[in-house]
């Protein structure tokens, strides 16, 4: 049960089976069963027979064993195979969610110093900072622990720990594109060619770098388990997909039941870590993306849907629809649709190229936008949010400033011109626009 990154008054439940984690689809079915039979026992309906049998299971303490057998067989370390971590500072900020156990009962007994460690009990009011890789506090304060105690690494995880990003031994925070680059690299090390599956906020950059290591980029919808659904399709069609990450931290290993696994993509680093230092490689894991071509700039905008909530997820539609469409109709000269991998952008990432598509959640489309010279100035992805009404406005430019002149070419051009403003509450970018 969790809320994750949001407020607590949003928890929730997610199931998982031995055959992985469970889709929408099959979590309504879940819940249609449980009124069903709710609405049985209200009505003295059902059976009356011996109650089921329930087995108690230490699950934390069979995890962490699993965790810890894994960094040491992997690791093999050829002077002390029990704590391969022994000589090792590692940082854990927990950010007052649920990872603290990654800390004494995975790091410290393979014999890691966590000295300095942050936040590592559980508080749901997250008295600290939101529990969030992608938490610029969360970063900083991770950043200042891994320098001030000359830690070899640091470690962020969100409450549930299913994302995680991590600090490097220079304390440069790796989240977002650049842990994505990471886990390419390490994954494409054991796996040669596998496709690599990602959201489509991923830079052009991201693509480059995959395919430097011979590896294929497929950008694909914006959502978790859109991105790992993605993965275990590809899989089943016969394309070697083997790690499956969204921009926020979300992972997913084809090697892990493609579960989203914060503390396993953790183990995966952990273990690259310690084999370079085997191997007497200069410079942390932070040097296996040093040829990471990033954008000048990135932001993200958000325009709230105005109305009545249960009209927020077809006006969502209506306004990205309407993107789509002013640039088909060319009344947004310099913009063009990507088409950015195994599916294509253009058609707004809804159209999969099988026989048996994934169901769309939301709605979303990508764009480039070239100058009057017609030189690439950056990408805009816009998108319904899945649990939020509103509109996110994702931006990428290859220069300074280009953030700025594509908000104010889509607000004057596009959100005005197109009266998508009427039920758009864009002041968070006129305000960045001035």
């Amino acid at each position: 049960m969790t809320a994750s990154h949001l407020p607590y008054t949003r928890n929730g439940l997610k199931f998982f089976t031995k055959r992985g984690g469970l889709t929408s689809v099959d979590v309504e079915k879940i819940c249609n069963r449980a009124a069903q039979k709710y609405v049985a026992r209200k009505m003295g309906l059902g059976s009356r027979g011996t109650p089921p049998v329930v087995m108690r299971v230490d699950l934390m303490s069979a995890y962490s064993q699993h965790l810890r057998d894994i960094i040491k067989q992997r690791v093999a370390h050829p002077t002390h195979y029990d704590t391969p971590l022994k000589g090792f500072k590692v940082i854990v900020n927990a950010g007052n969610g649920c990872g603290g156990f990654f800390t004494w009962d995975v790091l410290e007994k393979l014999g890691a110093d966590t000295t300095g460690s942050l936040h590592l009990e559980p508080d749901g009011m997250f008295p600290n900072h939101m529990p969030n890789p992608e938490d610029a506090t969360a970063m900083s304060l991770t950043r200042d622990a891994v320098l001030a105690h000359g830690a070899d690494l640091g470690v962020v995880f969100d409450t549930d720990v299913d994302r995680s990003g991590v600090v490097d031994d220079t304390g440069a925070a790796i989240n977002g594109d650049r842990l994505i680059a990471l886990m390419s690299a390490i994954v494409l090390d054991e796996h040669p060619g596998t496709m690599v599956v990602t959201d489509a906020r991923a830079s052009d950059g991201l693509t480059r770098f995959i395919a430097s290591r011979g590896g294929h980029h497929c950008l694909y919808r914006v959502g978790y388990r859109n991105v790992i659904d993605k993965g275990v399709q590809l899989n089943n069609d016969g394309v070697e997909t083997h790690l499956m990450m969204e921009t926020t931290g979300h992972g997913a290993l084809k090697e892990n039941y493609f579960l989203d696994d914060g503390a396993y993509m953790v183990v995966k680093i952990v273990i690259e870590m310690v084999r370079m230092k085997l191997a007497e490689l200069d410079g942390g894991v932070g040097s296996l993306i040093m040829d990471l071509e990033e954008p000048a700039e990135s932001v993200l905008l958000r325009m709230n849907i105005l109305g009545e909530p249960k009209h927020a997820k077809q006006r969502g539609t209506m306004a990205v629809e309407a993107f789509k469409n002013y640039i088909q109709e060319d009344k947004l000269s310099g913009w063009v649709l990507d088409d950015c991998g195994d599916c294509s952008v253009g058609e707004g990432c809804l159209v999969d190229t099988n026989d048996h598509p994934i169901d769309v959640d939301a709605y979303m489309y990508r764009a480039k936008f070239y100058n009057e010279n017609m030189r690439p100035l950056g990408m805009v992805h816009v998108r319904q949010s899945v649990h939020n009404p509103n509109i996110a406005l994702n931006m990428q430019s290859y220069l300074p400033g280009g953030c700025k002149s594509m908000a104010r070419d889509l607000h004057e051009r596009f959100l005005l011109a197109s009266g998508v403003n009427e039920f758009l509450d864009t002041r968070e970018v006129e305000k960045f626009v001035k």
